[in-house]
């Protein structure tokens, strides 16, 4: 089976839609297929991590001609463009069984164009607020399985959509037992995405001053605008550890009592392990699965970044440090939505789907 992904990374878009296809990725290719990956070269693509990998990974252009420079996430990409720079980038390759998109910026018009280089489309959604014309539908979140059909009116209706957590896109060490909750919260991790663009690990920083005697990691990701502030408010703090990036973001989730982070693809590996979070949504696209899951007692969401103070991260803080019956609670309702296994079900879904059966 020949897979191409079809996912973009930058600064300003983050890495969690290449993150998971990466995670899709390794569990084809597990599976024997033949995974590549097309992604524009944007400030902060992640091009070379997929190659690091064993990935061919095609770049694409930074900016396309009817482009005005950068354009904010979830605008509509020229897409007759993105097919054209694909088909150029792909010109000596055969076709693929499947090509998968995971992209905000394109939908039904990029899709049924896009035939031409599978014999089957996948698209990995989140927003559920465009067409798409695709055999197979991808959305992980808690709030495509509460809310009643969110994709009925756009999608085909022979389209298979794979909706909630159950699908989520875990790497293998998530197929594991879950953390001890201890009777108080002796060790924090901070993380924010693999860019960190809102600056709320900083932010965080602050609101952390006051818990002297908690050991915290802040793991700021790249290219992080705060980094010097960061480090002068760490400096002095023999607790306090400030990382860019780990080889082991696994094993410190591992370690911690408490995740203080966003409402993005961490949320389902917090999950996973029962790690008690308090999040806050840096991305309109975040807030309502981050408020539905609240509502479900899955976490402690304080809301938009926005509207956010020091004093309110604070209180939220200092309300689950001794409080293990609510942290406990917290885990065992994480735990029953995310067992880990849900790229090898995505994987397992594409390898037998009728249309590549067929063939």
């Amino acid at each position: 089976m020949r897979v191409l992904i079809r996912a973009d990374a930058s600064i300003a878009i983050g890495s969690g839609h290449v993150a998971r296809c990466l995670t899709l990725a390794n569990a084809l290719r597990k599976r024997g297929a033949d995974v590549q990956f097309a992604c524009r070269q944007l400030s902060g693509h992640l091009l070379q991590r997929l190659r690091e990998q064993g990935y061919t990974a095609f770049g694409l252009p930074e900016l396309y001609p009817q482009e005005q420079g950068s354009t904010p996430i979830e605008v509509s990409l020229p897409w007759q463009a993105d097919i054209e720079a694909l088909a150029e980038a792909l010109r000596s390759e055969q076709p693929f069984d499947w090509l998968i998109v995971d992209h905000y910026d394109l939908d039904a018009r990029w899709e049924r164009a896009a035939g031409r280089f599978a014999s089957g489309l996948m698209a990995i959604d989140d927003l559920a607020n465009r067409p798409h014309a695709v055999d197979v539908l991808l959305d992980q979140n808690f709030s495509a399985q509460v809310t009643d059909s969110p994709y009925a009116q756009w999608i085909p209706g022979d389209c298979q959509a794979l909706l909630g957590p159950h699908f989520a896109l875990l790497r293998d060490e998530f197929q594991c037992q879950p953390i001890a909750i201890n009777p108080w919260v002796e060790r924090v991790l901070v993380n924010f995405g693999g860019f960190d663009a809102a600056c709320q690990v900083h932010a965080t920083m602050h609101a952390l001053q006051g818990f002297d005697d908690m050991q915290v990691d802040f793991v700021a990701g790249l290219h992080n605008p705060q980094w010097e502030a960061m480090i002068e408010l760490a400096r002095g703090r023999p607790n306090w550890r400030l990382h860019g990036l780990v080889d082991d973001f696994f094993g410190l989730m591992q370690q911690a009592d408490l995740f203080i982070g966003a409402g993005g693809g961490t949320t389902w590996e917090r999950a996973a392990l029962g790690l008690p979070t308090v999040c806050i949504s840096v991305a309109h696209n975040q807030q309502l699965n981050a408020r539905l899951l609240a509502e479900a007692g899955i976490h402690l969401y304080l809301g938009p970044h926005e509207q956010l103070d020091v004093q309110q991260r604070v209180r939220a803080i200092a309300s689950l440090l001794g409080d293990a019956p609510q942290r406990q609670a917290f885990a065992e309702r994480s735990r029953g939505l995310v067992d880990g296994y849900g790229a090898g079900r995505v994987a397992d879904t594409l390898a037998g789907h009728d249309k590549i059966c067929s063939e």
